[in-house]
């Protein structure tokens, strides 16, 4: 899924619930900074993989609420 569907027309302040989480938009926007465009969830893990042109990551959900 790509990132900035899933943050389109919200602000930092929200957050959204994605594979039955709740991350922060001001989080995913700073990864796209970074150049993170895509995000798939690993439910089984309890991870994120996160992917762009140049970068590559999985993370979990507190790291990625860490970022905001």
């Amino acid at each position: 899924m790509k990132i900035e569907e899933l943050i389109s027309g919200k602000n930092d302040r929200q957050t959204i619930e994605f594979a039955g989480v709740s991350l922060p938009i001001a989080a995913l926007r700073r990864f796209m900074d970074d150049g993170y465009t895509h995000m798939k969830p690993y439910q089984t893990e309890k991870t994120f993989s996160m992917w762009g042109k140049t970068c590559t990551g999985c993370f979990t959900q507190e790291e990625i609420v860490n970022r905001s």
